[in-house]
């Protein structure tokens, strides 16, 4: 299957958020990285790839909500594609 349509980015990146927000410790920091990604989504893998290369440089609580994130995006990706 090809790439998401930028609607279905969008409503996967958000859900995640939703999914994980009560298990981060950096809420704020998080949500302000999502809304910039909210604006550019043109596709998860291009998400992803973003947040990746924000992960380095970043304290190791930030870095861990980033991966939780990171999973939880691609875990809904591949649910939403097997449908």
């Amino acid at each position: 299957m090809g790439e998401s349509p930028p609607s279905d980015c969008k409503e996967i990146i958000h859900s995640a958020f939703d999914n994980v927000a009560a298990h981060i410790s950096n809420i704020a920091a998080l949500q302000i990285a999502i809304d910039e990604l909210m604006n550019e989504c043109s596709s998860i893998d291009g998400v992803v790839h973003n947040l990746e290369s924000r992960i380095d440089g970043v304290e190791i609580t930030l870095r861990t909500d980033m991966r939780i994130l990171i999973n939880e995006i691609q875990h809904l990706k591949e649910r939403k594609s097997s449908r």
